[in-house]
């Protein structure tokens, strides 16, 4: 991790706290939640246009271990992603740090995706290793957007605004986290990187490698559990795609 990487962290973190403090300072009873979302709106406009500007106008070899866990041959394209990884680091750090915080934050689950996720960033960014991976598992934020403006829309459920909303992060969470996180990237992952870990030199090197994708598959079991929640609800409203947050807790 060099020094601007760390200086993009820390800067992440402590910007994101600024934003956290200025935003929705009134009476609303959820004030700390409503401030979550709107640091969560700023960061997923960041991240995923970096991300998808990557995906959109670049090469990605996700069958190459070389380039998945080394990460690109051309400095300013790593560069690109890796601190494009720890501007989101210190969005984890931020947003966890609340949630431990303000109990109108605390979800469980949130909790253990942001130690899980965030926490082998910054250990991959310290070893600089597996950064195309945790760059293309950014591409999953885009279901983020909808999911709190459902939140946001929560007491006017026939408005244009939630109905939208609500299919559209039923339809991207499926697309981005099921489909392209883990039936792309993580099973490709399942098939090339047990032998490149193994043919790696050093044990703590393998150790590490073996760590990263353990946490990854991890981060499937949480994105799986969410989405049979969703598919459950969809089920109960029979054709209407209709997420009852209240459900979801």
């Amino acid at each position: 991790m060099d020094s601007m990487e760390l200086a993009v962290c820390a800067g992440s973190t402590v910007f994101f706290q600024a934003v956290f403090q200025v935003v929705a300072n009134g009476k609303d009873p959820e004030k700390f939640k409503l401030k979550s979302i709107y640091v969560s709106h700023l960061h997923c406009m960041i991240a995923i246009s970096s991300c998808l500007l990557y995906w959109c106008t670049q090469s990605v070899s996700v069958m190459a271990p070389e380039f998945m866990v080394e990460g690109p041959t051309d400095p300013a394209l790593a560069n690109w992603m890796r601190r494009t990884i720890s501007f989101s680091v210190g969005y984890f750090i931020n947003d966890l740090a609340m949630m431990l915080i303000h109990t109108d934050m605390y979800e469980s689950d949130m909790v253990a995706h942001h130690i899980i996720i965030g926490g082998f960033f910054f250990l991959g960014l310290l070893d600089r290793c597996c950064t195309s991976y945790h760059f293309l598992f950014l591409i999953e934020e885009l279901s983020t957007p909808f999911l709190n403006l459902r939140w946001q829309y929560r007491t006017q459920k026939d408005s244009p605004v939630y109905k939208f909303s609500q299919t559209a992060f039923a339809v991207l969470f499926f697309l981005s986290r099921i489909m392209i996180g883990t039936g792309i990237v993580w099973v490709s992952g399942c098939k090339m990187l047990p032998g490149y870990i193994m043919a790696q030199p050093s044990r703590l090197r393998q150790v590490h490698l073996t760590m990263q994708f353990v946490a990854c598959t991890l981060s499937r079991g949480l994105n799986l559990f969410w989405f049979s929640k969703i598919v459950k609800i969809v089920m109960r409203g029979g054709t209407k795609v209709y997420i009852d947050e209240n459900k979801m807790e």
